[in-house]
């Protein structure tokens, strides 16, 4: 899949601009604050249906004005021409998603069907970031190649915000009996359970088939003298030995009957896929350690650079519908945050890749990927213009 062309109107920085793009890469540099992000931010929108900086639509309408428009023209693995038109209002606050004349009724569920991985400055402290942080980005991951994930996703999300609204109303009102209130909070649970555990499961299932792509990225970044190694954290008893959804209900069942009359007291849902963790640990010379807190600036970034790289894999051998073809890679301003070495090694790696966009402060980045890459589209963003420069 690629992006040929993109078109903005009233976008952040842009009153109105089209752009171009080479199948390959497209290097786009410029000083900080003249819109190099705003373009990949535009993509983001249209694969999305929403900003990978996770920005409101309000905040992306140029100022005076009161709608913005993006429109994307791709073409698929099968040479088919696609075009995307998202639309936002500020007056009415109502957004729209056209994929060629038809409106996306269902914006959520759109998501995979133009797979997209960004790895951003921000992704980079994920090692340090809280349990959503990372629950964020591999929930995202797993809905590009799963929509049975994300059904079920959305489901025990929508289950979560209910019975955290009953605990919320009872702390205030007190309306409800201990009797009648935990025989409600009881059929939520018999509910969390069912689509808790297949997601519990499917996370399981992801994290043993991401380590072999995580492990050849990172060994082209570090060498082979590390290991990086995810593990899953839940409160739910998990034995390795027996995983057969039987147990697992049953573990969590416990569980939420075990936390019941403090979620009473303290008003809020305490246990559950929607609390669990990814733990991100290095082996190194035998010796196991948490990347979180005992690895060095370095190691975090290796770490979490690698396994945004490996997604591009992940998403390339599992996407469920081969003719929309590989993803497309967003690199937004991270080669400020690597040291040279690590440039290099990343530049021989995507230069495999489908499509990249990077965007840089430094013009100086490009002569680091001419070694690796035949042909380099640039673009020079200034405040006053878009310059294509070759």
């Amino acid at each position: 899949m690629f992006l040929d062309n993109l078109s903005l109107e009233n976008f952040k920085n842009y009153a109105g601009s089209s752009f171009s793009f080479s199948p390959k890469l497209n290097f786009i540099y410029g000083e900080n604050g003249n819109g190099k992000t705003n373009i990949l931010e535009a993509i983001s929108m249209l694969c999305y249906t929403r900003s990978f900086l996770l920005t409101s639509d309000n905040d992306c309408v140029k100022y005076g004005s009161s709608a913005f428009s993006i429109k994307g023209e791709f073409t698929s693995g099968i040479n088919v021409n696609s075009v995307l038109k998202y639309t936002y209002n500020k007056e009415a606050a109502s957004k729209s998603l056209f994929y060629g004349n038809e409106k996306v009724t269902r914006l959520n569920e759109f998501i995979g069907s133009f797979p997209l991985i960004v790895l951003s400055p921000g992704d980079l402290k994920l090692s340090m970031g809280t349990p959503l942080d990372k629950r964020r980005n591999f929930d995202l991951l797993i809905s590009q190649v799963s929509r049975l994930y994300f059904d079920d996703l959305k489901s025990y999300t929508k289950i979560i915000k209910q019975k955290n609204s009953l605990l919320k109303e009872n702390l205030v009102s007190r309306k409800y009996s201990s009797k009648d209130l935990k025989h409600m909070l009881s059929l939520w649970n018999d509910e969390l359970v069912g689509f808790g555990i297949k997601i519990l499961l499917r996370r399981l299932d992801f994290i043993e088939e991401f380590k072999t792509y995580q492990s050849e990225c990172f060994n082209r970044i570090a060498g082979s003298s590390y290991i990086p190694i995810i593990n899953y954290e839940s409160d739910i008893n998990i034995d390795p030995e027996n995983l057969s959804i039987e147990s697992l209900k049953n573990s969590y069942s416990e569980l939420l009957n075990s936390k019941m009359d403090i979620e009473i007291r303290r008003g809020i849902s305490l246990a559950g896929p929607h609390r669990d963790n990814y733990i991100f640990l290095m082996e190194k010379n035998g010796e196991l350690f948490d990347v979180r807190t005992f690895a060095s600036q370095g190691e975090h970034k290796t770490f979490v650079v690698s396994l945004k790289l490996a997604e591009f894999g992940f998403i390339k051998d599992n996407i469920v519908n081969s003719n929309i073809g590989d993803p497309i890679l967003l690199l937004d301003d991270i080669f400020s945050e690597l040291d040279r070495g690590r440039i290099r090694k990343i530049s021989s790696i995507i230069t495999g890749y489908n499509q990249v966009f990077l965007t840089t402060t430094d013009v100086e980045y490009m002569d680091i990927l001419k070694e690796d890459f035949d042909e380099i589209s640039a673009y020079n963003i200034t405040k006053e213009l878009t310059q294509f420069v070759n």
